[in-house]
């Protein structure tokens, strides 16, 4: 049972940029043991930050019917020196018309839907037993205000606190890559477009099982407090940081989450099940005409079922960009 919760643990961490960028304000440092809060750049730190930024990540440029898409896997945190896309990535977005990402998090119904608390009995449940109260004193260990928690469900607090355990080590949630996107696409003026629908997400995360919701709690509780979580998501970003595609595209060998019969339904139905739903709906813009700068979660992007290769089956002509493509890597 531990080792199905464990792999459930690496999947909703892995691709919580949205959920976590509600409230992208919420780590602040407390004591002196605590990480540096996250800090918004000063628009006298832009050019720096813009002058030696990197591609990092993973990016695709799909061509069909004569124009042009591109395909961008990103993380759910990362470094302040991170902050600014590379020159590549900087111009496939520049070149592309609408920016398409899982969730639109510019929409208040998906805000509110996202923030929204658990069923009250189920609440009630959760905090009678002991759980939140045990979340919050890892939150206060991890210097992570507990209002900001308040009145969210308390499963989304346990992912958040998950997704949040490697601050120390300078990967900040506050700079998901996703919500970044978000905000260049808004001062570009682009058109913003969710690929999925906010209960979609939201099923995924919060289970409607109570029994589930406490086994999940539970397990998450046990990888923060055991410095799992920690090491996991340094792992993770590193990755996505160095562009380790072929890394990437193995993850089903190391992440934890494909060792027993439920690890392997999760895994389908939190990314090979989306990725078709999120291929054919990138396919249906595109084909309207529509040039999309689409960007989701790197998990999404990996292996004969990611969407790259995907839509490579829909008649795309698909190219790796970031990393330059070999013969390791390449489609």
């Amino acid at each position: 049972m531990a080792e199905d919760l464990y792999g459930g643990i690496f999947m909703k961490t892995f691709w919580l940029a949205a959920i976590l960028a509600i409230a992208p304000s919420l780590a602040v440092a407390q004591a002196p043991r605590c990480p540096a809060s996250a800090t918004v750049p000063s628009k006298s730190d832009l050019p720096h930050l813009l002058m030696t930024s990197q591609d990092r990540g993973f990016l695709w440029k799909a061509t069909k019917d004569g124009h042009t898409s591109w395909l961008y896997g990103t993380v759910h945190a990362s470094r302040e020196e991170w902050l600014m896309p590379g020159p590549l990535i900087r111009s496939a977005i520049l070149q592309s018309q609408a920016v398409a990402l899982e969730l639109n998090l510019q929409d208040p119904q998906t805000l509110a839907a996202l923030r929204k608390p658990e069923e009250p009995a189920n609440r009630e449940k959760l905090i009678a037993s002991g759980r939140k109260k045990k979340l919050d004193a890892l939150a206060d260990e991890l210097c992570i205000p507990t209002a900001g928690f308040a009145t969210t469900a308390i499963g989304l607090e346990a992912a958040g606190l998950s997704a949040s355990a490697a601050r120390a080590d300078g990967y900040y949630p506050d700079y998901a890559v996703d919500f970044v996107l978000q905000g260049m696409a808004g001062s570009l003026k682009k058109e913003v477009i969710a690929l999925e629908d906010v209960q979609t997400q939201r099923n995924l995360l919060i289970s409607p099982r109570l029994s589930e919701e406490n086994a999940f709690i539970d397990e998450t509780i046990k990888q923060i407090s055991s410095g799992e979580a920690r090491k996991d998501e340094d792992q993770l970003i590193a990755m996505w940081g160095r562009s380790d595609l072929t890394r990437l595209n193995q993850y089903k060998q190391w992440c934890k989450c494909e060792r027993t019969p439920e690890e392997k339904r999760q895994t389908l139905r939190m990314v090979d099940e989306r990725n078709a739903a999120m291929a054919q709906k990138i396919l249906t813009l595109h084909d309207s005409g529509k040039s999309l700068f689409v960007a989701v979660g790197s998990l999404h992007m990996a292996g004969p079922e990611g969407l790259p290769a995907l839509l490579k089956k829909d008649g795309f002509d698909v190219q790796q960009i970031v990393p330059a493509p070999s013969a390791k890597t390449s489609l």
